[in-house]
């Protein structure tokens, strides 16, 4: 008989434009990774069971689009959220300065939830325009745990999303 979950979390993704939001709930969700770049429209939801040490959970995650034309409409998205990942991309430095703006819309919004700040596109070596010393400071800053990933291949997907609902049931257990 299969478990049944514990718990049921809201979490969404949440970057600037083309960071690879919906390619990491792709390879989470489904295994796959299209090479297309398909702009999200409104919000998206995939649902995942996760299994972190002997608890289970219902992961429901939202895409929610990021083009300013949607900012308007994205406040209500982010009622009764239980965690956020704030995904930017490292061969873009302009998406690691707007994690500022995301954070202060996802405390205005849904207040005081777990966040995951999330490096994407690792497997783009050459391209990397980012080191560790530049990301430090956000880290420390705003205090968040912080996982690099690629959609494509995989690396650090499950990661991130286990680091993110380990401290979501580490604060609703304290």
């Amino acid at each position: 008989m299969a478990k049944q979950p514990y718990y049921e979390f809201k979490v969404l993704l949440v970057g600037d434009p083309a960071v690879g939001k919906t390619s990491l709930i792709l390879k989470y969700v489904e295994n796959r990774f299209e090479r297309e770049y398909k702009a999200s429209i409104g919000v998206d939801f995939a649902y995942k069971i996760i299994e972190v040490g002997e608890k289970v959970s219902r992961l429901i995650i939202w895409d929610i689009a990021s083009q300013e034309r949607f900012a308007p409409y994205r406040s209500s998205f982010y009622k009764q959220t239980d965690g956020a990942m704030i995904v930017f991309d490292l061969t873009r430095p302009e998406t690691l300065e707007a994690i500022e703006s995301w954070m202060r819309e996802i405390r205005e919004h849904a207040g005081d939830v777990e966040i995951l700040l999330i490096g994407n596109k690792i497997d783009l070596k050459k391209k990397r325009a980012l080191k560790e010393a530049d990301i430090q400071p956000w880290i420390d800053r705003y205090g968040c745990s912080y996982v690099e990933t690629s959609a494509m291949s995989g690396d650090g997907v499950e990661e991130a999303f286990e680091t993110l609902t380990t401290a979501i049931i580490n604060r609703i257990e304290q």
